[in-house]
């Protein structure tokens, strides 16, 4: 089979991670002899991307939303466009604002050439200044693969899923289960829900650290995608806490209500609203009911949350200690399990 690949790459209002990424992919892409595409989906920006894309990478496929297709529904566009109209044999979903290892595109070549029937595969993206951290790849169990040093004796591993950062999938799966589902799943949630919708068709689904790129993983980052009780403990305004609520019926939250009750019940045709109303409330009580636990012991479980994700130190200082009331200088003396 004739390896030819698409790079999907849904972009909006980051020109500079864009240029970045685009200027990477055409390096690299000029040392492999493959065919590789570059698909760019810009979902309506307002910071000129479109036109200095346009300028600047001629040879990149763009196409335009209107500002309401999310990473899902530019994925969606941009994998459809790539199987009809280039006639790929493989894509590729990869976000802008991640930086490629030097052989990333010869890797992912091998990864295609090499890669046997049904398989999906991931790679990591590790944090800069702290590379055994690693904040996107795979989860198994629940659990998501956090350490590098989890690769020291497999450089490939089976997992349950994957995160949409870097991944390589065979074209053919879109005959076979479709696109990511767009409706249900706007923005968080799409990447998670096609991995198992594909597991469950007997694809193979596994993360390789031969697929490498890093990231400046700041504190900001590490809070939204913590648990939203230790984001109401380290919030210590009112307002604080508000936007923490708000988190809940926000399409850019990954705690968003609507994509979780999704995700709980994705293979109903129809989910009645009443099971989202439902768990929004039991999120807001479990939340408000939080406050009853000493702030010792929140304080300690934060921290052993926290450190069993792999976060330095010094960056769970931070988010602790400039969103709560009191802060800390020093670790917690016990961690107990959340």
């Amino acid at each position: 089979m004739t390896v030819r690949i698409g790079i999907v790459i849904p972009v909006r209002n980051r020109w500079r991670y864009t240029q970045a990424i685009l200027q990477q992919l055409g390096e690299q892409s000029s040392q492999v002899t493959v065919s590789v595409s570059v698909i760019v989906v810009d979902d309506g920006s307002g910071d000129g991307t479109p036109e200095r894309i346009e300028q600047a990478f001629p040879e990149v496929h763009l196409l335009r939303g209107d500002g309401e297709l999310w990473w899902t529904g530019a994925i969606s566009l941009g994998m459809d466009y790539a199987r009809q109209k280039l006639g790929v044999s493989h894509l590729v979903w990869l976000n802008d604002d991640i930086t490629l290892a030097d052989d990333c595109v010869a890797q992912l070549v091998q990864c295609c050439q090499q890669q046997e029937g049904k398989t999906l595969t991931g790679g990591i993206v590790r944090d800069r200044q702290s590379p055994n951290w690693i904040v996107f790849g795979g989860v198994v169990a629940g659990r998501p693969i956090s350490h590098f040093r989890q690769f020291a004796e497999q450089l490939v591993q089976q997992v349950d899923t994957l995160n949409g950062n870097l991944v390589v999938l065979p074209a053919e799966i879109m005959a076979e289960i479709g696109l990511p589902d767009a409706a249900r799943f706007r923005h968080y949630g799409g990447d998670y829900e096609y991995i198992c919708r594909a597991k469950a068709k007997g694809y193979r689904v596994q993360l390789s650290s031969r697929l490498q790129a890093t990231t400046d993983y700041c504190p900001a980052d590490v809070f939204r995608y913590m648990p939203l009780w230790i984001q109401w403990y380290a919030s210590a305004s009112f307002q604080a806490k508000r936007q923490v609520l708000k988190s809940l019926s926000s399409c850019k939250s990954p705690h968003n209500v609507d994509h979780m009750v999704n995700s709980m019940y994705r293979n109903a045709v129809r989910i009645p609203r009443w099971r989202h109303g439902l768990f929004y409330g039991k999120k807001v009580l479990k939340l408000v009911g939080s406050t009853l636990v000493p702030r010792g012991i929140r304080r300690d479980r934060a921290w052993a949350y926290l450190k069993s994700q792999n976060v330095p130190d010094e960056i769970i200082r931070v988010v602790l200690k400039e969103n709560s009331a009191t802060g800390y200088a020093q670790d917690p003396v016990k961690a107990i399990s959340v």
